[in-house]
């Protein structure tokens, strides 16, 4: 990223909302419905508390270090060696989680609209949009996410309110759904909902004060937090545990339902155009970000020649599972469970050790003095 290129919170924040919050398109409210029956909206709003929590941690240990990424962060902490070290776990982390969405975005597509077409043109057509988008760039990237973002947001609240006459309180009862034990378990591996809020990590330099990195994160976690507990919590209210955990598409399902007299219906046609809006916008974010952490790994002076040879590796990582079935799985077992820990445990770890390597230098040189 050339420091040349700034961009502003609104910006920043929007580009978070999307990279966060798509994954309510895809099956988080059936997720959460998995981890906590009933009390799912529960343990949603337990990880988001968990998440601002460790932001403000972060945020205070990286006072001393305002202006830089964290891959900046690993340098200082370990040399040369650590940053390339860390930089190759965030390219696994997204070599992981992108393969897996664009295959869940494209057999999802596959089976609501395009039912005989192969599942590899699809991916395909997605992979252009990747290409496309990431070849434009960061700057160019958040400023298409500022104009649709709202949008999205928009149309997904619109649903939410016109399944309102489909509530049913007693859906939530028990009100502590599998139990207070597995809340606060689940909550915990729930942190993963957030993996994608480590893009904030790497475009600090963009921003135009240094302290517009606590204000975008604040805002960002807060809002995407509660786009995630109104929709497991409207979800649930519409469709009774247990079968809220069988639903293909949840947010889908809700549009499906909607009825607007005899000749508003089908009301999910205008949903699947706002899926795809945010899924190519999700899928080229993530394509730019696997290109910008090997070209800081390695100190490359241009990433868009590394954009082709990554979305080959990631078409062809897509194509690794069997089946939806075999991506839900990947997504479930491993990604969701365990990505919290580069997202919010590796910062944290990285900071500390950058601050006490500092501090044993301030000491050496005033000792020198």
């Amino acid at each position: 990223m050339k420091q040349k290129i700034k961009i502003g919170n609104y910006e920043a924040c929007c580009l978070l909302l999307n990279m966060i919050c798509y994954k309510i398109i895809l099956s988080f409210p059936r997720v959460v419905a998995e981890y906590g029956g009933t009390a799912g909206w529960l343990l949603t709003m337990f990880s988001s508390v968990i998440g601002i929590l460790l932001f403000y941690v972060i945020s205070g240990l990286y006072k001393q270090f305002a202006g830089n990424d964290i891959l900046d962060i690993a340098e200082i902490a370990f040399g040369i060696i650590g940053k390339i070290i860390v930089a190759l776990f965030f390219l696994v982390l997204f070599l992981t989680f992108v393969p897996v969405f664009l295959r869940e975005f494209a057999e999802d597509i596959k089976i609501i609209s395009l039912t005989n077409t192969p599942i590899s043109i699809i991916t395909l057509i997605f992979c252009i949009g990747m290409v496309v988008g990431s070849y434009l760039g960061i700057e160019t990237l958040v400023r298409i996410h500022a104009l649709t973002v709202p949008f999205i947001a928009g149309a997904f609240v619109l649903i939410l309110l016109l399944t309102t006459s489909r509530f049913d309180i007693s859906n939530l009862a028990p009100w502590l759904g599998l139990g207070a034990d597995v809340i606060i378990k689940e909550g915990i591996s729930n942190l993963s909902m957030y993996s994608e809020f480590i893009v904030l990590l790497f475009i600090v330099p963009l921003f135009h004060k240094k302290s517009d990195f606590i204000n975008v994160g604040r805002y960002s976690l807060m809002i995407s937090g509660f786009f995630l507990v109104l929709s497991s919590l409207c979800y649930m209210l519409v469709f009774q545990y247990p079968a809220s955990t069988e639903y293909f598409l949840p947010m889908y399902q809700m549009a499906r339902i909607i009825r607007l007299g005899r000749f508003f219906t089908r009301i999910e046609s205008a949903f699947i155009v706002i899926w795809a809006s945010s899924a190519f916008l999700f899928l080229s974010c993530g394509l730019y970000f696997i290109t910008f952490l090997f070209q800081k790994a390695f100190n490359l002076n241009y990433y868009k020649p590394l954009i082709f040879p990554f979305t080959v590796m990631v078409f062809t990582l897509s194509m690794v599972p069997e089946n939806l079935y075999s991506a839900l799985l990947i997504e479930m077992e491993y990604y969701r469970r365990y990505s919290w820990i580069l997202t919010f445990l590796l910062p944290i770890l990285l900071l500390l050790a950058a601050n006490i390597r500092t501090r044993i230098k301030a000491k050496k040189g005033a000792m020198a003095r």
